[in-house]
C-alpha cells in the first residue's frame, strides 16, 4: 500500500508539472497580453507594466519563475486586480463552488445510485424503464436549459424555491431554499450516468458465478441483490464518482451564472477573457489537484469493496 500512494503521488506531481507547462506554453503563445486590452494606455505605461510583471523576460526565465513560485504554493498575482494575490480571489470562489459541489455530489451519487439499482432489480420491466428514461433525459437536457425551467416550474409557479443568490445562513430553511435548484442543476447530468453505470454494473454482477452459489444456499434474495450484489455492482459508478467530484466541485460556470453565485468558475471564464494568466494557471491547476486526488481515493475504495484489488 505505501509503494503505491508513494507511485501514485509521484505520478500525481509529474503530471500537474505537465499541465502547469502546457498552460503556461498555451497561455504565453496566445495572441495578445494582459496588457493588450487596455484602453488609452501609452506605450510606455504598458511597457513598464510589463516590465513589472516579468513579460519582458525571456519565456524560459518567465517559465522558471513561475514554476519556482508554484512550488512555494504562490499562486502569483492578478493582472487584471492589480495588487491582490491570486488566491486571496480564487479560494473565496472555490470555497463557494465547493459547498454547493458537495450537496451536488451527494444528490448525484444518492439519486444515480437509487435509479440504477431500481432498474436492475426490475430488469425489462415498468421501474426500469422508467429509471432509464430519467437518465436519457439527464444526458439530453443541458444545463442551460434545465436552470431556467427548474426556476420557472419551482419558483414562479409552485414558489417553493428561491432561484438566486448564495445562502448566508446554512441553518435556516429560508437561505437553504436558494441551494435547492442550483444543486439540482448542476447534479441532474450526473444523476443520468450514476444510474446508467450501476443498472450496467449489477446486471454484470447477479450473472456470476458467487451470486448464483449465494442462492443456492438459499440465501433471501433481497439479501443476494444487496449484501452481495450491490457492493461488487456499484464498482463501475464508484470509478466515475472521481472525476464527476472534481468536476462538481470546481463548480459550473453555466449554473454558477443562471442562478448568480459567486464560484470559481465564475473567475475561470472571467480571467480567460481578460487574459488574466494568474488566476487561470491557478484554476487550472486546482482543478487538476482535484482531478488527481479523487482519483486516487477511487483506487483506495477499490480495494475495500472489492478484495481482489490489491494495491502493490
Amino acid at each position: 500500500m505505501t509503494a503505491f500512494l508513494v507511485r501514485r503521488l509521484v505520478a500525481g506531481v509529474l503530471t500537474l508539472f505537465a499541465i502547469a507547462t502546457i498552460s503556461f506554453a498555451v497561455c504565453r503563445f496566445a495572441p495578445g497580453s494582459p496588457f493588450t486590452s487596455e484602453k488609452n494606455v501609452p506605450a510606455e505605461v504598458r511597457r513598464n507594466l510589463e516590465r513589472k510583471y516579468g513579460f519582458d523576460r525571456p519565456l524560459v526565465v518567465q517559465y522558471g519563475i513561475m514554476m519556482s513560485r508554484y512550488v512555494r504554493g504562490d499562486l502569483g498575482e492578478s493582472f487584471q486586480y492589480r495588487g491582490r494575490e491570486v488566491g486571496e480571489l480564487v479560494w473565496p470562489g472555490f470555497a463557494v463552488s465547493a459547498r454547493l459541489g458537495a450537496v451536488a455530489f451527494v444528490i448525484a451519487m444518492f439519486f444515480g445510485l437509487a435509479l440504477g439499482v431500481t432498474a436492475s432489480k426490475w430488469q425489462n420491466q415498468g421501474p426500469d424503464y422508467a429509471a432509464m428514461s430519467t437518465a436519457t433525459l439527464g444526458i439530453c437536457v443541458p444545463n442551460f436549459l434545465l436552470g431556467p425551467l427548474l426556476v420557472l416550474v419551482f419558483h414562479v409557479w409552485l414558489t417553493w424555491f428561491d432561484p438566486t443568490g448564495w445562502p448566508e445562513n446554512w441553518w435556516t430553511w429560508a437561505e437553504l431554499k436558494k441551494l435547492v435548484l442550483p444543486a439540482c442543476t448542476l447534479a441532474f447530468a450526473h444523476i443520468a450516468y450514476v444510474s446508467r453505470l450501476t443498472r450496467a454494473g449489477m446486471l454484470d454482477v447477479l450473472h456470476k458465478d458467487f451470486i448464483r452459489t449465494a442462492r443456492a444456499k438459499g440465501l433471501s434474495e433481497w439479501s443476494v441483490f444487496l449484501k452481495h450484489g450491490l457492493k461488487n455492482g456499484v464498482t463501475p459508478a464508484l470509478t466515475y464518482a472521481g472525476p464527476m467530484a472534481a468536476y462538481i466541485i470546481t463548480g459550473s460556470v453555466v449554473v454558477e451564472k443562471i442562478f448568480a453565485i459567486p464560484g470559481l468558475g465564475t473567475h475561470f471564464v472571467n480571467s480567460a477573457l481578460n487574459r488574466d494568466y494568474s488566476i487561470l494557471m491557478g484554476s487550472i491547476l486546482i482543478y487538476s489537484s482535484l482531478v488527481i486526488f479523487f482519483n486516487l481515493l477511487v483506487d483506495l475504495m477499490y480495494a475495500v469493496l472489492d478484495p481482489r484489488v490489491r494495491m502493490n
